[in-house]
């Protein structure tokens, strides 16, 4: 199989010549420890990882951003890259050195809404998806690439914050409804033209939960979530990869029945991996579940490889396992046991 068949593999439920092996992001100070020099190809940092963020009313738009350089994905026997094409973020946001974070959402009132739809950026922007169809081109090579996109939950919930969510839901204030309707349609309209071009998976950003349980209860992410985001789904032509950081073992059935084929990242302190691979392994692909908080941070290359030979032992049965990490690859990780988790996966992934 090539890098293109073996995933896909994987996420449809056939079972691949060898565990394919990914990331969700590599952060740019990471991918230049381990190629040894500079980037300077659009690719992934602190500032840019959520996309872009500003008031209502600014003119937002869409920066087309690697998750990681060929260069890197080749050194390490990576078998795809991705392209970030992310909504934007309306909040208030603090730079904490290189990172740029989330603080407050802004979208509290119909006015602050109406602002909002006028900075929305067009998915269908033929300049743009040139663009991203002239990256494909320059980047794909022998690898599959995917579409870092978001199907609209996490989007609408950075941009309200969860108070103002839950005070517009109690006063059934159509803003609510009308932010979410915005951010899904975007992104069902977004992904029907990513999904024309020569990408193999999407990989779908959206966050709804924290380590120990959901941002929201599972009756309201039915009640006001699924539906829309199963039509942003719905667009996607490619297998989908769901992404949520936390536990959202609530509704995992919800997230099969909005299209998803696989979930990432699994943290190691929020989902039970035993408990998905038992009850889940057969209906979804898992990828990730490399501990990003230890293993890859402050662990030992020794205790990297003991890491990746379980989970290829607990994961790999079957077929549906994509190796990847816990979250994604951020600044604090180590390069060296970045590299140590690559030559670990190329010495235990032939298990077929």
């Amino acid at each position: 199989m090539d890098k293109i068949e073996r995933v896909v593999a994987a996420l449809t439920g056939k079972t691949p010549d060898m565990v394919p092996y990914i990331y969700n992001t590599v952060m740019r100070s990471v991918q230049e420890q381990i190629v040894g020099r500079a980037i300077t190809d659009p690719t992934v940092d602190g500032m840019n990882i959520t996309g872009w963020l500003g008031p209502p009313g600014e003119k937002a738009e869409i920066i087309p951003s690697l998750s990681a350089i060929p260069d890197v994905a080749l050194r390490l026997g990576m078998d795809a890259i991705e392209i970030q094409v992310l909504p934007p973020i309306f909040c208030d946001y603090s730079i904490q050195g290189s990172d740029k974070f989330v603080t407050s959402g802004l979208i509290d009132s119909e006015g602050a809404y109406l602002k909002a739809c006028s900075s929305m950026p067009d998915p269908d922007d033929e300049k743009l998806l040139r663009t991203i169809e002239g990256m494909i081109s320059m980047y794909k090579g022998d690898l599959a690439m995917g579409a870092r996109v978001r199907l609209g939950a996490s989007p609408c919930i950075l941009s309200m914050g969860l108070e103002n969510l839950a005070v517009l839901y109690a006063e059934e204030d159509e803003t609510l409804q009308n932010t979410i309707e915005m951010y899904t349609d975007w992104s069902r309209r977004m992904n029907k033209n990513l999904s024309e071009l020569d990408f193999d998976f999407f990989w779908c950003f959206d966050d709804i939960a924290f380590s120990s349980s959901m941002l929201i209860s599972p009756a309201m992410f039915r009640e006001l979530f699924k539906t829309p985001m199963k039509k942003a789904a719905d667009a996607i032509r490619q297998p989908l990869i769901f992404h949520s950081d936390g536990n959202y073992q609530q509704v995992l059935d919800d997230i099969i029945e909005i299209g998803a084929d696989g979930i990432h990242p699994i943290e190691i302190s929020s989902m039970d991996s035993r408990w998905l691979k038992e009850n889940y392994g057969h209906m979804l692909c898992l990828v990730g579940n490399i501990d990003i908080d230890f293993t890859l941070s402050s662990g030992t290359p020794e205790q990297v490889d003991a890491e990746v030979l379980e989970r290829i032992g607990l994961f790999g049965p079957g077929g549906r396992y994509i190796i990847s990490d816990s979250n994604s690859i951020p600044g604090f990780c180590k390069a060296e046991n970045v590299i140590a988790m690559a030559q670990a996966v190329e010495k235990y992934r032939r298990i077929y």
